[in-house]
């Protein structure tokens, strides 16, 4: 191997969730690379070179690289294993720090053309929720609630940098709607407890934003909406099919299928996107579906958290499975929400609904790809004649316009919101309710 080839190198490493920077120092004479990481530092690595090929693995990290050299890309290039899969990677010699991420070009900026509030209810476990109210200059000619998506966030559901709810808030006050989003319970500036929250429980929260939105001057009740993204769409549902009162329902997104039968078509998708190829895939589904099928069983949590460490422990065996990640992985066992998802009805509320409903596909959605999710949703609507589903081509999960629909691509989109999504929902919407 060419001792040119020593020195720094770096790249990214994008697994279709996420894009990782990968930085490391090769030392060709002492046949080593010395990996840069956030969690252990600097790792000193044995340096595998032959017939013009390098490689190394740093097991605690979970990669392995197998390099040579690209005299075109005047780098390195070649795969990283990284989990269940192989993906192609690029690295070069450092360059100049990559400068800040500026304001995402969508998010609304002051002044604005309409009033904010900073507002605030009790939540179903009695703390506090933060959130902001919106009002047109106007008397409002509705309103509608906003949900956000799932994990620990607050009321823009803000991600790489994209505000989209601060955009959705933003536009339909502009077309006349009062709008009130929220910081989830744990995040942000709302209190309780985030991690032992389940999807149950978010649904108890959204029912008193509505009971505290009703009680607000010039808010009729009669003309209030509710509007959610992925599991912001089901909390939306459950709350209008209990409350008749409810105007309309917008769901974007939705899950369909429960993540058992969604393994063999959907596992794999961010990372074949990326051009990740899946290592033994046939048994990394079946891994995967014994494991839910044991949290899904019914058993008493120390029990199902045994049979999962025991399938966990087979699977090292197998070469499956890293064993530095058997008690993590079974950790996760315990969480309240997983434990309340995994056997969630994602439809039955849907059979329920008789207010207008709006639900949003997106053609490049990896995460719920309406291809697996659409007939199940479209199926639990077809008694409610004033039900609308739309599939919106070229989009992501997020409702960006998408190159390959990968999660990992959300941060280097610099549109928040494709203009189609904004005017489908908000067109929709005000035709739902007349002026």
């Amino acid at each position: 191997m060419e001792q040119h080839l020593s020195g720094p190198w770096q790249g990214e490493l994008d697994t279709g969730f996420v894009k990782v920077r990968l930085a490391f120092r090769l030392d060709l004479q002492g046949r080593f690379a010395h990996l840069r990481t956030r969690e252990f530092g600097e790792m000193a690595l044995p340096l595998a070179a032959s017939r013009g090929r390098i490689g190394f693995a740093a097991s605690k990290v979970d990669i392995a690289l197998d390099l040579a050299h690209d005299p075109a890309l005047d780098g390195l290039a070649g795969t990283c294993s990284h989990g269940p899969a192989r993906f192609p990677v690029r690295f070069q010699r450092p360059g100049p720090e990559r400068t800040p991420r500026g304001a995402r070009v969508q998010t609304p900026q002051p002044p604005f053309a309409y009033d904010l509030e900073e507002i605030g209810f009790d939540g179903a476990d009695g703390t506090r929720r933060a959130g902001t109210l919106t009002r047109p200059s106007g008397p409002p000619r509705g309103a509608v609630i906003l949900s956000n998506w799932y994990g620990r966030t607050g009321r823009d559901q803000t991600t790489a940098g994209h505000k989209p709810f601060a955009v959705w808030a933003d536009e339909l006050t502009r077309r006349g709607f009062a709008t009130l989003r929220f910081d989830k319970r744990g995040a942000g500036a709302s209190g309780g407890d985030f991690v032992s929250a389940t999807t149950a429980d978010l649904v108890r929260d959204l029912a008193l934003a509505v009971a505290w939105l009703r009680g607000q001057a010039g808010i009729a009740d009669a003309r209030i909406g509710l509007m959610g993204h992925s599991e912001g769409g089901h909390l939306s549902a459950e709350v209008a099919a209990a409350d008749l009162a409810i105007a309309f329902c917008v769901m974007m997104t939705p899950t369909g299928a429960r993540d058992d039968e969604t393994l063999p078509t959907d596992l794999f998708a961010a990372a074949r996107a990326v051009g990740g190829e899946p290592v033994r895939s046939d048994e990394v589904v079946a891994l995967a579906q014994r494991l839910i099928a044991a949290e899904c069983a019914g058993g008493e949590l120390n029990e199902t958290m045994a049979q999962t460490r025991a399938i966990l422990e087979a699977a090292v065996n197998e070469g499956l499975f890293l064993a530095d990640r058997v008690v993590a992985r079974t950790a996760l066992v315990a969480s309240p929400w997983r434990r309340h998802w995994l056997g969630y009805n994602h439809t039955a509320a849907l059979s329920r609904l008789t207010c207008p409903v709006l639900v949003i596909f997106a053609e490049r959605d990896l995460q719920t790809p309406p291809s697996t999710h659409g007939p199940r949703i479209r199926a639990a609507l077809a008694h409610n004649t004033h039900a609308t589903a739309v599939e919106l081509p070229g989009l992501n999960h997020f409702l960006q316009t998408a190159v390959t629909g990968a999660p990992s691509e959300y941060g280097a989109i610099s549109e928040t919101l494709a203009p189609a999504a904004i005017a489908t929902v908000c067109d929709w919407i005000e035709a739902a309710v007349p002026a």
